[in-house]
C-alpha cells in the first residue's frame, strides 16, 4: 500500500469516527418523539386545567428583539397558542428603531401573559442582546427560563414536550435545533451542511457526557434551570461574547450542569435568512468568533477543510488523468462517497432533498467562503458591527469565555 493510499484510508476512517456518531444522534434525538408521551402523561392538558398547570414549573420565555417588527407578531402568536404548560413571556425591546416596541405593547395589552421591557441604552461592557436577556432574567418569575429569538415559530405542543424532556432527564440546560425554512435549492444545501457541521463540530452524541469539548447552544431555543443559571451569574460571564447561545451551553457545562441537544423539526421552525446571500452575510458576526478571533484557528479550520473536502475530490480527478493509480485514490474516493451518503441521510425528507445531493460539495465551499469573509471583514474594520452597534475586536477578544 502506497503512502497516498494509506493517507486516504486514514482520512476515511477519521471522517467515519468524527461524523457518523453525532449525525446518528441528531437523527435519533428528535423532540417530536416525546410529544405523544407528553400528551399521554398530561391528560386534560388541552383544556387548560391539567396537572401541569397546577404543579408544573412556570416557564419564563425571554425574547430579546431589536428591529424585528416584520416577524415578532408571528412569534408571539405561535407562542401564545402553546398548550399544557404555564408560561409568561418577557419581550425585550432592545433600542429598536422600527415598530417593534409598539407591536410588543399591543400584544401585551391583548394578553396578560406577555410583559414588555423597553431598553433605551446598553452598557459599554455588554453586547446588546446579552444585556437584554440578562436584564429580562432579573424580572422573570419562572423556575425555567427559555431564551429564544423573535423570528421563531412554535407549534402548540413544543413547550410541553420540551419541559417534560427537561424534567425527566434532570437537566440544567437544553437546546433545540429548529427546522430551517429555505427559499432556494442552494440555500437548502448550505443550511443542511451547516447543521451537519454543527453536529460534528459539537460532537453532539457526547453533550450528555462530561467530555468538556462537547457543548452546544442554539439562539432559537435555550432552556435553562433558573436557579442554576442565576448561581452562575446569569449572562454576566458571557456579557461580551458574540456566541452567546453556544457559550451559555459551555458555561453551564463547565460549571457542572447537565445539558442536552435535540432536533425539533415539525415543532420549531425559522426562516433563518431571506436568501442564500443572507445566510453568508448572517454568519459575518459569528463565524470568526467561533475560532475566538484567531487567525491560527482559521488556518487550522482551512487545513481540516482541505484534507476532508478538497483532497478527496481533487485526487480522484488526478487518477482519471492518469497521474495516480485507482488504488492510490480509493480511500479518498470512499471519503467523498461517505460525505454524500451522510448528507443525503441528513437531508432525507426535506423538500427537494434529491436535488440537494448532487450539489453537496457547494455546502462546504460556501461555508469556507462565509468563514473567511467574516474573518477578513472583522479584521479590516477592527471589530464586529451588528444591529447598528460596533464592538471593538480587542474588547471582544479579551472577553471571550474560555471556561
Amino acid at each position: 500500500m502506497s503512502l497516498m493510499s494509506l493517507c486516504g484510508w486514514l482520512v476515511f476512517v477519521a471522517a467515519v469516527l468524527a461524523a457518523v456518531p453525532p449525525l446518528a444522534a441528531l437523527k435519533r434525538k428528535r423532540l417530536v418523539r416525546y410529544v405523544s408521551s407528553s400528551a399521554a402523561s398530561d391528560s386534560g392538558s388541552l383544556s387548560g386545567t391539567s396537572v401541569v398547570d397546577e404543579c408544573g414549573p412556570l416557564v419564563s420565555v425571554i425574547i430579546p428583539a431589536r428591529n424585528e417588527a416584520e416577524k415578532i407578531a408571528d412569534c408571539f402568536r405561535s407562542l401564545l397558542r402553546s398548550e399544557g404548560v404555564t408560561f409568561e413571556i418577557l419581550a425585550v425591546n432592545d433600542r429598536s428603531e422600527d415598530a417593534t416596541g409598539e407591536l410588543m405593547d399591543a400584544a401585551a395589552r391583548a394578553d396578560a401573559r406577555l410583559r414588555v421591557i423597553h431598553l433605551r441604552e446598553c452598557p459599554s461592557d455588554w453586547l446588546g442582546k446579552n444585556h437584554a436577556m440578562h436584564r429580562a432574567s432579573l424580572e422573570a418569575r419562572g423556575r425555567l427560563l427559555l431564551f429564544t429569538d423573535g423570528d421563531i415559530l412554535y407549534e402548540p405542543q413544543t413547550l410541553l414536550a420540551a419541559v417534560r424532556y427537561f424534567q425527566q432527564h434532570q437537566l440544567q440546560h437544553m437546546c433545540l435545533l429548529p427546522e430551517m425554512i429555505c427559499g432556494s435549492l442552494l440555500e437548502s444545501v448550505m443550511t443542511t451542511f451547516f447543521g451537519m457541521s454543527f453536529a460534528i463540530g459539537t460532537q453532539l452524541h457526547l453533550i450528555r457526557t462530561r467530555f468538556p469539548l462537547a457543548y452546544a447552544g442554539v439562539g432559537a431555543f435555550n432552556l435553562v434551570d433558573a436557579d442554576f443559571y442565576r448561581r452562575l451569574g446569569g449572562h454576566q460571564p458571557i456579557r461580551l461574547d458574540v456566541l452567546d447561545d453556544v457559550k451559555l451551553g459551555k458555561l453551564i457545562k463547565c460549571r457542572g450542569g447537565r445539558s442536552d441537544f435535540l432536533l425539533a423539526d415539525g415543532l420549531l421552525s425559522v426562516r433563518w435568512q431571506p436568501s442564500l446571500w443572507g445566510v453568508v452575510t448572517g454568519l459575518e458576526k459569528n463565524a470568526f468568533a467561533s475560532v475566538n478571533y484567531s487567525l491560527r484557528g482559521m488556518l487550522f479550520l482551512t487545513l481540516l477543510f482541505s484534507v476532508f473536502f478538497v483532497l478527496p475530490v481533487v485526487l480522484p480527478l488526478l487518477s482519471l488523468a492518469g497521474q495516480l493509480s485507482p488504488a492510490d485514490v480509493a480511500g479518498w474516493l470512499a471519503t467523498v462517497v461517505l460525505w454524500h451518503v451522510l448528507f443525503a441521510w441528513l437531508a432525507w425528507g426535506q423538500r427537494g432533498f434529491l436535488q440537494q445531493i448532487p450539489l453537496f460539495l457547494a455546502g462546504p465551499f460556501l461555508m469556507a467562503f462565509a468563514w473567511w469573509r467574516s474573518a477578513v471583514i472583522t479584521l479590516r474594520q477592527g471589530g464586529v458591527r451588528w444591529r447598528n452597534s460596533f464592538y471593538p475586536l480587542q474588547q471582544l477578544r479579551e472577553a471571550v469565555f474560555r471556561g
